[in-house]
C-alpha cells in the first residue's frame, strides 16, 4: 500500500469479484485537498488523556495471566490482534475495524484497480458459491463458466459454508497458475482448470441504449482508482456513437475513492459549486469546490438523468447528492443506503492496518445523510423480480410448501407471466404454472421445483431482468424528455 494519507467510504457489497473485492474501498485525498482542511478547521481539543503507566500495566497483567494461566497454548500474535480488534470494536462503529494482515493485503489490492485471479463475480447462497457473471475477456469467461454455475471445489478442497476471505484465498494465486475448480451446472458436475492472470476492474460500463440511439447507458459499478478517467473514456466512446444525454447508473455501487468521487463530481458541476463538504471531529465543515485546475478539465454538459437505489452508498451518494443540489436533472429511483463517514487508515504494522471512522462528509448544502439517505426526485420501485432470491438447487419445492424460496418461484413466475393465485403457498396455481414452464423448456413435467428447474427458473429470472427494469426506463423518459427541451 503507498504510504500516504487515505480517506475511504464503506458500504456492504451484495456481490464479490474474485479478487475478495470487500465492502470497504481506500480513499485517498489530494494533498491540495488535505492542505485545505487543515488550515481552514479549527484546533481540536484533546478529547482524552493518553494511556499511562498504570493503564498499560493493566494489559501487560492481563496478557501476562493469559500466557501463565491459560490450560492451552496461546500464540502471542493471535493474543495482540484479539486486543486490537476488540479496542477497535468496543467503539460500535460498523465502519472501524482492524485488519489482520490478510484482510489487509486483500482490502490493498482490492483498490489498486486491478487482481490476479480467474475474473468471477459470485455471492454466497446457502453456503455454496453462485456465480453471477464472468468477466468480459478473462480466463472464466474462456473456460465457458456461467451464471448460476457453482463453484463446489478449488483443487480438491470443498468451498462449502467457507466465508469470502477463505474462498477467494483459495481460488486466488500467482499469474500464470492454474487452480481446478469443481463446478455443478444443473444436475452435471465437471471439473475445469482455469489459468490465472492478471484481472482489471473495470468500474465504468457504457452503452448506447437499443432503442433510443442518442441515449447513453453508463453503469458505474464502484469507485476504484480507475474510475473517473473510465467515466471520461466511456462518456467521449459515446458521443462518438451518437449519444447526445446519458443515464448515469449508480444502482448497487457501494462507494470507493473519494478522490474518485471529487474528480466525477467536478465533471458534472461548474466551476466553484460545492461538490461536498467534510466535518472532522470538534471542528467546522470544510467545502470542497469543483476545480477545474485540481481535478480535470473534463465536463459532461448533455442532459442526463441519475438512477439510485437502497444499494447505492458512500461515494455514490456524493456524486448524486452534488448533482441533486447543484442541477435540475434529475435523481430517479429509490433512496439511497444512508452513509455519511469517513474512514482512514491511520497505523499499520505486520500484525494489519486500522480502519478508523476520522470525519464526516456533508452534502453541497450541509446536509448530513446518514442512516438517511438521499432521495431521489422521480421514485420508481424496482421490478419485484429484482429482489427475489436465487433457488437452491438441492431444495425440492413442491404442493403444500410454503417458505421464502417458494415466494422467490411464484414472483418468478409471475414475471414470466403464469397466473398464480397465491403469494406464499406452493398451491395447485403453482403447480400448473411450473408445469407449463417446465414443457416450455423441455425439462421433465412434474409440477415440481428441484435440480434443473429451479437452474432454469433462475436463468430465465437473470434473462427477464436484462431486459425489464422500470427504473431504467423511467430514466430514459426523464432523459427523452429533456432531449425534447434542447432541440
Amino acid at each position: 500500500m503507498k504510504d500516504m494519507k487515505r480517506i475511504f467510504g464503506t458500504l456492504l457489497c451484495s456481490a464479490m469479484i474474485l479478487s475478495y473485492a470487500p465492502s470497504m474501498f481506500a480513499q485517498e485525498t489530494t494533498t491540495e485537498t488535505t492542505t485545505e482542511q487543515t488550515t481552514q478547521q479549527n484546533t481540536k481539543p484533546v478529547k482524552e488523556s493518553p494511556l499511562n503507566k498504570e493503564d498499560i500495566q493493566k494489559i501487560i497483567d492481563v496478557y501476562n495471566s493469559i500466557l501463565d494461566k491459560y490450560i492451552e497454548d496461546v500464540d502471542k500474535n493471535t493474543l495482540l490482534q484479539g486486543a486490537l480488534e476488540g479496542m477497535v470494536s468496543s467503539l460500535g462503529d460498523p465502519y472501524s475495524e482492524y485488519l489482520d494482515a490478510e484482510k489487509a493485503n486483500m482490502f490493498d489490492e482490492s483498490i489498486e484497480g486491478s487482481f490476479s485471479g480467474i475474473g468471477v463475480q459470485f455471492t454466497l447462497q446457502n453456503g455454496q458459491v453462485v456465480i453471477i457473471s464472468a468477466i468480459a475477456g478473462t480466463p472464466a469467461e474462456r473456460a465457458g463458466l456461467q451464471p448460476n454455475d457453482i463453484i463446489l471445489e478449488a483443487d480438491g478442497e470443498k468451498l462449502l459454508d467457507k466465508n469470502t476471505s477463505e474462498i477467494v484465498k483459495l481460488i486466488r494465486g500467482e499469474v500464470g497458475s492454474k487452480v481446478t475448480l469443481k463446478i455443478q451446472r444443473g444436475s452435471t458436475t465437471f471439473d475445469v482448470t482455469v489459468e490465472r492472470a492478471e484481472i482489471p476492474v473495470v468500474s465504468v460500463t457504457g452503452e448506447i441504449d437499443k432503442k433510443n440511439k442518442a441515449i447513453g447507458h453508463i453503469k458505474i459499478s464502484q469507485f476504484s482508482a480507475t474510475t473517473a478517467k473510465e467515466l471520461e473514456e466511456a462518456v467521449t466512446k459515446l458521443r462518438k456513437e451518437g449519444a447526445k444525454a446519458f443515464v448515469i447508473d449508480l444502482r448497487n455501487n457501494p462507494g470507493g475513492l473519494l478522490d474518485q468521487a471529487i474528480k466525477m463530481g467536478n465533471m458534472f458541476l461548474k466551476q466553484g459549486q460545492n461538490i461536498l463538504q467534510m466535518q472532522e471531529p470538534h471542528a467546522d465543515p470544510v467545502p470542497i469546490p469543483a476545480n477545474d485546475v485540481l481535478y480535470g478539465k473534463f465536463k459532461i454538459k448533455e442532459p442526463y438523468a441519475v438512477l439510485i437505489n437502497g444499494g447505492s452508498a458512500s461515494a455514490s451518494e456524493i456524486l448524486a447528492a452534488a448533482i441533486g443540489e447543484n442541477t435540475d436533472y434529475p435523481l430517479v429511483g429509490k433512496k439511497t443506503f444512508g452513509k455519511g463517514t469517513a474512514q482512514n487508515i491511520t497505523s499499520k504494522s505486520e500484525l494489519g492496518e486500522l480502519k478508523l471512522t476520522v470525519a464526516k462528509w456533508l452534502t453541497p448544502k450541509g446536509t448530513w445523510i446518514h442512516k438517511t439517505g438521499v432521495n431521489p426526485d422521480v421514485e420508481v420501485a424496482p421490478e419485484p423480480l429484482s429482489e427475489a432470491i436465487l433457488l437452491n438447487y438441492k431444495e425440492k419445492l413442491q404442493e403444500g410448501d410454503s417458505n421464502d424460496y417458494v415466494k422467490s418461484a411464484i414472483v418468478m413466475l409471475r414475471a414470466f407471466g403464469y397466473e398464480i393465485e397465491s403469494d406464499y403457498i406452493f398451491d395447485a396455481s403453482v403447480k400448473k404454472a411450473v408445469e407449463k414452464f417446465q414443457a416450455e423448456h423441455d425439462l421433465n413435467v412434474d409440477g415440481i421445483i428441484t435440480g434443473d428447474t429451479a437452474t432454469a427458473l433462475n436463468t430465465a429470472a437473470r434473462e427477464y431482468l436484462q431486459t425489464h427494469d422500470s427504473q431504467y426506463d423511467k430514466a430514459v423518459e426523464s432523459v427523452k424528455k429533456l432531449l425534447g427541451q434542447n432541440e
